[in-house]
């Protein structure tokens, strides 16, 4: 396949391209009846509320104990979370939130790479939402 398209655009350092978006001005957006919308996964989302704070949100799947949520159903519960804006990220196996000083190297949601309920199913990914 050629990518010289890729090589043709402008690079931004600081853009995160994801999606799809789910929450906008408050309102749930519309999204397509596709299987990455329909289907349950493991999920990652970020989104703002009115005072200027920002929401992580990560849910685990893939698990007998934990399903998994569609995008209505992340993009239900962004809402709930008074998010006015949010979006979707690298979600499934990718799904993995750390927060440093907390147990378990830091990981705190249970990474399903492994297919075993615990901390240890990281995936090694190329992005990376970075909170300072």
């Amino acid at each position: 396949m050629n990518n010289t398209w890729f090589d043709s655009l402008t690079v931004y350092r600081d853009v995160l391209v994801t999606g799809p978006l789910l929450v906008q001005n408050g309102n749930l957006c519309t999204m397509p009846g596709t299987s990455l919308v329909t289907s349950r996964h493991p999920r990652s989302a970020v989104g703002t509320i009115r005072n200027k704070k920002v929401v992580l949100v990560t849910i685990d799947g893939r698990d007998e104990q934990a399903a998994g949520m569609t995008l209505y159903e992340l993009a239900a519960l962004m809402r709930l979370l008074k998010c006015r804006d949010a979006v979707n990220l690298d979600g499934g196996g990718s799904t993995t939130m750390w927060i440093r000083g907390k147990p378990y190297n830091g990981v705190v949601n249970m990474p399903s790479d492994n297919k075993i309920w615990d901390q240890e199913g990281e995936r090694a990914v190329a992005n990376v939402l970075v909170v300072k």
